[in-house]
Parts: structure tokens; sequence; C-alpha cells
């Protein structure tokens, strides 16, 4: 199949093969610029653009990095969105603004409906979550009592440990310094799905 590429397409498939390897991310039209000296994010995309109709990558329309490798040899990794916003509603349509994908080995993560949300703020620093860490989030509308979820309240997303009370739930923070979220009624709550792993960036 990649007999169809020219060889600027071949060279541009190999870097985001590497790339995406190495980082764990696509990278920007910047990035692709820079490693071949193309004129501009629009001659970059170009690239892309031609690598899209030729079937070996995807992408969402007005983001950088929003690039998902289709070809071969991805199909021993799954390759999972990053969500700029979550909202409620059925699994499948819990990401909105979806910002890129990064690959993860298949043999650790076996739910292809997971995505990626990075966390904002210290609250759960006990459960060994901080800011600026990614989560990998599995969508489903309830939890058990001590799972972390990602919920929305009044239509903000967080990250909290998941309990109940009687009639209410409680959204826990791993931080003492940090308040619990009661949710009563008249509030709007819905959880978005189950936290199964994280993912931390060394260098911020």
């Amino acid at each position: 199949m990649e007999n169809t590429l020219t060889s600027r397409q071949k060279e541009i498939l190999d870097f985001l093969r590497g790339f995406i390897r190495e980082a764990g991310y696509p990278p920007s039209l910047r990035d692709i610029c820079a490693r071949f000296g193309i004129s501009g994010p629009k001659n970059a995309a170009k690239h892309l653009d031609a690598l899209v109709k030729k079937g070996f990558i995807k992408r969402a329309a007005g983001a950088s990095r929003a690039i998902e490798l289709l070809d071969p040899w991805i199909r021993d990794g799954v390759s999972i969105p990053i969500a700029g916003r979550v909202r409620a509603g059925a699994p499948q349509q819990a990401v909105e603004d979806i910002m890129g994908h990064v690959v993860l080995d298949e043999r650790f993560f076996k739910c292809r409906e997971a995505f990626l949300l990075k966390v904002e703020g210290e609250s759960m620093v006990g459960a060994g979550i901080s800011d600026g860490d990614f989560v990998v989030v599995r969508p489903q509308p309830d939890a058990l009592d001590g799972e972390i979820v990602v919920a929305l309240v009044n239509n903000e997303a967080t990250v909290k440990r998941f309990s109940r009370s009687g009639k209410k739930m409680i959204l826990k923070p791993e931080n003492p310094t940090m308040a619990p979220i009661e949710v009563c009624e008249g509030n709007e709550f819905s959880i978005v799905g189950k936290v199964i792993s994280v993912i931390r960036r060394l260098e911020r």
C-alpha cells in the first residue's frame, strides 16, 4: 500500500510514526514544518491531507495535533482521543473538542472507547494524580463507592473519588486542604466515566 505514496509523503508518514512512538502524542504542524523545512503550516497540512485521502491517517478539523494513524503500524496499539471538554450523555458522545490522539499499548488498554483528559489542580494528589497529568477514562454512567471518576457537576468537569451517603452522592478529593463536593437534589450531575489509569509527563 505504501507504494502509492510519494517519497515526501513516505518521509512524513515515517516521521509521524516515530514521533508518536517516542512522545506518545502526534506532532504539530509546526513540528512537521521544522523537520522538513516546509514553509508554513498550510503547506504541511496539504501533505497530511494527501495521507488522509490515501487512507493512512485521520485528522480532526481545526486542531493542530489531531492526527490519528490508520495504517497497519497501529494494529498493536489503541489510538485514544485527548478530550478538550467532556459532556453528559451517551458514553460514545462524552468527548468534545478533541485536541489530538495518543497511541497506547493494546496489551494494557483494552477499552477502545476510552479517552484522555488533562487534570487541572491538586485535588487528587493523594491518589497520585497531579496537576498536568492525563487520566485515561473509560466512559460509563455509574460507579461503585471508592472508584475515581470524571463527573460533571453543574456542567463543570471534575476528577474525584465517588461515594454514596444515603440519597446524597459525594465527590471526595484526595487532598486534606480541600472539601468534598456533596451532590444534592437540584444539582445537575452525571458520571462521565471511570479513571482507569494515569499518564504523567516528567517534564512539564
